[in-house]
């Protein structure tokens, strides 16, 4: 009897033990829901630039610029005068504002989420107070091809800018009516919804240390996955579609298929391969590939893995941004799809 209390003692410290290991993300994203709206109003409001500059009902373009500039001169400066007063006369650039204004008017839809985003980002990470300035530019015309990511950030000024012709919704006509249209699986994040998303992932990169110029699969699923791990941490509220970029659709045929595509990734040795041809059945965006999956499987996978490795070991998340041996993070997450 004796032995079997102590096995059951075991079993259960065991039982226990490995539920708070598995809920290690789960209690911080807790955690982060709570604290969430702390210091939002410490984060600088966004700068609608483009509003400032088509929305102008002064006449005289030149005492515009001097007024606009005094409030904003991180962004309105003498070198851009000449830029700024021919694009507000240009007719491309009013086309592609009134559409702007159609859909946002004066509303920052997307502030609150980046602002929170941010917010959380400090927790983790010394960040600067950057400056989020939205525009509009005409690289919507069809002879450039679309953007995955229109964000820019320049770390040297602080400053985000956030492209807003490229956030209007899949279905506009700047992405349909095209001589080659935008593939919905790409214009499926062009909406005001996934704004936060993408410019928080796109500043997550600075804060992971990956391994350079490794050709490997798995190297690549890792490298690609890490900033949506953080995404998990700073955006807490968010469904995993819109963390990830996709579907709803997309995230349930991951879950469903992620058993069989791990172990297929397995059997053919494929996970520590260099042929360049796993990155367009793993890697790249595609609505479905040669396999049958949504793009970008391997990815998710990744992210998968990352979570588990997480879960699974006492390690921060600032640990696990700037772990770059990748055979140790395999070894050590235990993923089971």
């Amino acid at each position: 009897m004796k032995n079997y209390t102590i096995l059951f003692i075991s079993l259960f410290i065991f039982f226990f033990s490995s539920c708070d290991k598995k809920n290690r993300l789960e209690e911080e994203k807790i955690l982060n829901k709570k604290n969430i709206n702390s210091c939002v109003k410490k984060v600088d409001n966004i700068l609608r630039s483009e509003i400032k500059i088509f929305k102008n009902n002064d006449k005289d373009f030149d005492s515009f610029y001097k007024k606009i500039k005094l409030d904003y001169p991180y962004f309105f400066q003498d070198t851009l005068f000449n830029f700024f007063k021919e694009i507000s006369r240009d007719i491309n650039y009013n086309i592609i504002f009134d559409s702007v204004y159609v859909h946002y008017k004066e509303k920052n839809l997307f502030s609150d989420p980046i602002k929170k985003g941010l917010c959380l980002t400090n927790k983790y990470f010394k960040t600067p107070n950057y400056k989020i300035i939205s525009i509009i530019d005409d690289d919507i015309i069809d002879t450039h091809t679309p953007p995955f990511n229109p964000i820019i950030i320049d770390h040297e000024k602080n400053i985000i800018i956030i492209q807003l012709q490229w956030f209007l919704g899949k279905n506009h006509v700047f992405y349909t009516n095209r001589k080659q249209p935008v593939p919905e699986y790409i214009s499926e994040r062009y909406s005001s919804e996934f704004v936060a998303s993408l410019l928080l992932h796109e500043l997550s990169k600075s804060f992971c240390d990956n391994k350079e110029n490794s050709l490997e699969l798995f190297s690549i699923m890792i490298n690609e996955a890490k900033p949506y791990l953080f995404l998990d941490l700073i955006m807490p509220d968010f469904e995993e579609h819109i963390i990830f970029g996709c579907t709803r659709e997309d995230i349930d045929f991951f879950y469903e298929n992620a058993a069989s595509v791990w172990k297929y990734i397995l059997e053919n040795q494929f996970l520590f391969s260099s042929d360049t041809n796993l990155k367009q059945k793993f890697i790249i965006p595609s609505s479905y590939n040669e396999l049958g999956t949504p793009g970008r499987f391997g990815i998710w996978i990744g992210w998968q893995i990352l979570r588990s490795y997480f879960n699974n070991n006492n390690v921060s998340i600032q640990e696990v941004l700037k772990e770059n041996n990748y055979l140790k993070i395999l070894n050590q997450a235990n993923y089971k799809p």
